[in-house]
């Protein structure tokens, strides 16, 4: 059985913008994600949002909703109650293109710096051995799934416009 919830949405672009209300059917089950592709199919078809797999496993979708970072796809509307307010807003840390895509292009252009790996050259194929602390180290790296909820959260970055820049990409 669904009820109407009231979803507030940032709307603007790198201009500038504003939060606005809309009331939009919820069904048992849905996540944030399902709630704002409604919104999209019924009232505002011009409403930019980015995802992917809704499945939790490219972070294309995400934003901040009622001020926390998280994912749209993972973020179950039962978690709020009925008569909640759920703001969904873009990522803070990062500058925004329109609505609730931000520009997080200055990561894969930092990842781009990065110099791949060579083993020594005094060595022939096959030879060299990656030491087991090494190999488990960048396990963790291989887990991220590009969600930048991490830069978002860092309060290094969020609440210092000065670090912006140099984290993120956006100058204050």
């Amino acid at each position: 059985m669904g009820y109407n919830a009231c979803l507030r949405v940032w709307r603007g672009d790198d201009g500038g913008g504003e939060l606005r209300d809309f009331t939009v059917e919820v069904n048992e089950g849905e996540v944030v994600l399902d709630v704002i592709h409604r919104l999209q199919q019924t009232q505002t078809p011009d409403l930019a949002v980015r995802w992917n797999c809704k499945a939790g496993k490219c972070g294309s979708c995400s934003a901040e909703i009622n001020g926390r970072p998280r994912l749209m796809c993972m973020t179950r509307m039962s978690t709020f109650a009925e008569d909640e307010v759920v703001t969904v807003t873009p990522l803070r840390t990062f500058p925004v293109i329109r609505d609730l895509v931000t520009d997080v292009s200055f990561n894969y252009e930092k990842a781009r710096e990065i110099p791949s790996f060579a083993p020594p050259k005094d060595l022939q194929p096959g030879e060299y051995r990656m030491a087991q602390a090494d190999v488990q180290r960048s396990q963790e790296f291989r887990k991220c799934i590009e969600c930048f909820l991490c830069q978002d959260v860092c309060h290094v970055i969020r609440d210092h416009e000065e670090n912006k820049q140099a984290f993120a990409g956006r100058g204050s």
